[in-house]
């Protein structure tokens, strides 16, 4: 092998060992035997990288264009490193639960106060906890494929709401109480559902007029359990009330529209219609996360307060480093940085190319195609 300096580097020599982007770093840019091309020399000046060491023609594979088959693939991959998850199981179990008792309680005994209040204290720790996990990094991002790891009823996604919910108000710069109290009141904000036919919540087609008509009055319903049962304070109860209406005055219960609407309603309506969008549902396939932050963003000004979108989008995390991704040209690759959030840093699996979607003039008709949930056969022995 010999040394190169990087700005002598042509397309087609070949790596002739693992180069990393810096010292002390364990995720390399370029894997050992990868043929450099056009856009992985790109990717080493940028880095700074001054030289590498290139495998002379005697050293290399014969055929190195050649695709690599799955054992080569399998024996070259070198995993990412996923970040540790801002809640852990058994936090999101503990939370899951209090959630399903006070939903169970509350449709099975509506009018037995203390036990649904015994259950809301215990969800009031499970929130405190969550407020703790989510705020001891602030510049942590919440990874949305993390909240999508598990079964999606109604008190899942009251979680997955209040996360959301919680990260937006973290950064809007709310204090610790004040996000316990958000927490409490997006973990709560479809507590009204109780109210409402079990059918009509699961029915596996589109709700008709009536039927809609009928689902809307869970969020009236909701504050008045609140106001009867003296759950919370005017806040929170408003906050439940209120996070369905819409900044152009079209939404539901009371038509309320830009600043009369609770900051907190606003926060949850963000929040709620992003997981909505990206869960399964009997009767549609979930969106994409980038398609549903499209969607969002296209919502500014009648659905949507555009400070509470602009919070929501930079503390959601669309492609987590570590996690898969398939490309609009096929590939699959997994992601090494995020810094741009809709288009990524990522290594393609099979052949270790580093692609930056955000900077490579190259890659720009490259698209993030959807992100993968599972990890990728191409990597399954």
């Amino acid at each position: 092998m010999k040394m190169v300096f990087v700005d002598n580097l042509k397309k087609g020599m070949v790596a002739a060992q693992d180069i990393f982007p810096y010292e002390g770093s364990v995720t390399p840019l370029v894997r050992d035997n990868t043929v450099l091309t056009d856009v992985i020399i790109d990717s080493l000046q940028r880095h700074d990288i001054r030289f590498v060491y290139i495998k002379e023609k005697a050293d290399r594979p014969r055929d190195t264009d050649a695709p690599l088959d799955k054992a080569a693939i399998l024996r070259n991959y070198i995993p990412v490193p996923k970040p540790a998850p801002a809640i852990n199981a058994a936090l999101r179990t503990d939370a899951v639960e209090s959630l399903e008792n006070i939903f169970t309680t509350i449709s099975l005994s509506p009018d037995d106060v203390h036990a649904s209040t015994q259950i809301v204290k215990h969800l009031d720790v499970v929130v405190g906890q969550l407020v703790d996990s989510l705020t001891r990094d602030r510049g942590a991002l919440v990874n949305i494929s993390d909240l999508k790891s598990y079964d999606e009823y109604t008190y899942h996604h009251s979680l997955s709401v209040a996360v959301l919910t919680i990260a937006i108000g973290q950064y809007l710069g709310f204090d610790r109480g004040v996000l316990h109290r958000l927490g409490m009141c997006a973990m709560m904000h479809d507590i009204g559902k109780t109210a409402v036919p079990i059918e009509l919540i699961h029915k596996p087609s589109r709700l008709d007029d009536a039927e809609f008509a009928r689902v809307k009055e869970h969020s009236p319903a909701g504050y008045d359990y609140l106001e009867k049962t003296a759950i919370g304070d005017e806040d929170i109860r408003m906050g439940v009330r209120s996070h369905h209406e819409k900044m152009d005055g079209t939404g539901y219960p009371d038509g309320l529209g830009g600043e009369e609407i609770p900051v907190w309603s606003r926060i949850i309506s963000v929040a709620d219609v992003y997981d909505a969008l990206t869960s399964t549902r009997p009767y549609r396939t979930p969106m994409q996360p980038a398609e549903a932050i499209e969607y969002i963003m296209g919502g500014v000004g009648t659905a949507f307060d555009y400070d509470i979108v602009n919070a929501f989008v930079k503390k959601v995390e669309l492609y987590p480093v570590g996690g898969f991704v398939e490309l609009s040209n096929r590939k699959i690759a997994v992601v090494l940085s995020n810094e741009n959030q809709m288009r990524p840093v990522v290594r393609v699996v099979d052949t270790g190319e580093v692609l930056d979607l955000y900077r490579d003039r190259r890659c720009l008709s490259i698209v993030v195609n959807r992100l993968l949930t599972d990890t990728p056969d191409i990597l399954k022995p």
